[in-house]
């Protein structure tokens, strides 16, 4: 498989430790994917957590990825709507992006700890809590990366656990080795800013029966989703704008795996070096109809856009796939973008459905907790 774009040289690490060096503010450059993988946390001369500091503050002079098993000082909120009640007013899922370790070894984990403000008077007691597992209601993400991708495993839910099975699984049928680029973010080396590519991968979604653990042997199919990747700098809900990882998978691909294809659904994830996972969106095609509530793609859109709980999604400066434009639609009431196939002319219409903006951060006034996040995960992930 062979990369389609040109890689930066590995960036210079600052000096340290020596007068003549810049000031601590100034923070190394970075082009591994694992940074932009993995919240940072803001650390003293030596190397201790400032528990109450947060990438971004003036007096962060200096920050590290969090590493397993330390206190999580602050959390990554989605945005309450507007005129939302008091018990939402941190939002209603809290996120951390975290290493976690299992019998030695380490995986990144996005966990979606659901809650509600419980100093509120009006707040339900028995509404999930911020800061606490509470079974049955969370979920999340388990991810990783080796010398050549960083990909997400699998995932769970309050549903079920689901995982991405792939031709890898024929050489390692029963460990982790088997969730090997199910769900590819980027390349384990990141392009320079305005730059990105694509590529095609083999997976199988699959969801655990009675949320049990996988079944033996490998599909005899691969779906083809088509993934693309663009580096560049994005503004979010809180009005920072930072160097991003902006990744869309798409629901399928083109036969000769150069564009989405017939696919009718994408989901993009932006990832940064300060906070890791920062935002979701979830876009469907102009024809598209929710298979539950039967409403057309058009119409979710319009319902997203009143809510008002995300900026503008990232606007294509050009495409990383020769053979496609992506150009915005610019619409009024919903954020729509028009995607051409210039090979055959096909062009059809997008909207952003659904959206998560994660840059509404809450510090943890007691310092911090090393989270029980572990205690959900399913050990399929960390079997080596």
């Amino acid at each position: 498989m062979q990369l389609r774009f040109l890689a930066l040289p590995a960036a210079l690490a600052l000096a340290a430790g020596l007068a003549a060096a810049p000031p601590a503010r100034a923070q190394a450059q970075s082009d591994k994917l694992e940074d932009f993988m993995i919240m940072d946390v803001c650390v003293d001369q030596h190397d201790r957590i400032e528990p109450a500091l947060v990438p971004g503050d003036r007096d962060c002079t200096r920050r590290r990825n969090i590493r397993a098993g330390e206190a999580v000082p602050y959390h990554l909120h989605n945005y309450p709507g507007p005129g939302a009640p008091c018990p939402q007013r941190l939002g209603t899922v809290s996120k951390d992006n975290i290493p976690i370790e299992k019998r030695g070894v380490t995986r990144i984990v996005s966990f979606y700890d659901r809650g509600v403000d419980h100093s509120c008077p009006d707040a339900d007691p028995g509404a999930p809590s911020f800061g606490k597992l509470d079974t049955g209601r969370e979920g999340g993400s388990v991810q990783w990366v080796d010398e050549r991708w960083g990909y997400i495993m699998g995932s769970w839910s309050p549903v079920a656990l689901s995982y991405w099975l792939t031709p890898s699984c024929a050489g390692a049928p029963d460990t982790s080795g088997r969730f090997r680029y199910g769900w590819v973010i980027g390349p384990a080396t990141l392009p320079p800013e305005g730059q990105g590519g694509f590529e095609t991968f083999q997976s199988k979604l699959v969801t655990a029966k009675d949320g049990g653990e996988p079944e033996a042997g490998c599909p005899k199919r691969f779906a083809r989703p088509f993934t693309l990747w663009m580096r560049d700098r994005f503004t979010y809900k809180d009005g920072k704008s930072l160097d991003t990882l902006i990744s869309l998978r798409f629901s399928s691909s083109s036969k000769d795996g150069q564009g989405p294809g017939p696919a009718t659904q994408v989901e993009i994830t932006y990832w940064t070096k300060e906070f890791g996972l920062t935002r979701w969106e979830k876009w469907a095609r102009g024809d598209w109809v929710h298979p539950r509530n039967r409403q057309a793609a058009a119409t979710l859109g319009k319902t997203l856009f009143e809510r008002d709980t995300c900026s503008p999604p990232y606007s294509f400066r050009s495409s990383p796939v020769p053979e496609l434009t992506i150009s915005d639609s610019g619409s009024r009431d919903d954020y729509s973008r028009t995607l051409t196939d210039t090979r055959t002319g096909e062009s059809h219409n997008w909207h952003m459905s659904l959206c998560s903006d994660y840059t509404n951060i809450v510090k943890d006034a007691d310092g911090g907790l090393v989270p029980p996040w572990g205690q959900a995960l399913s050990n399929i992930f960390w079997a080596e």
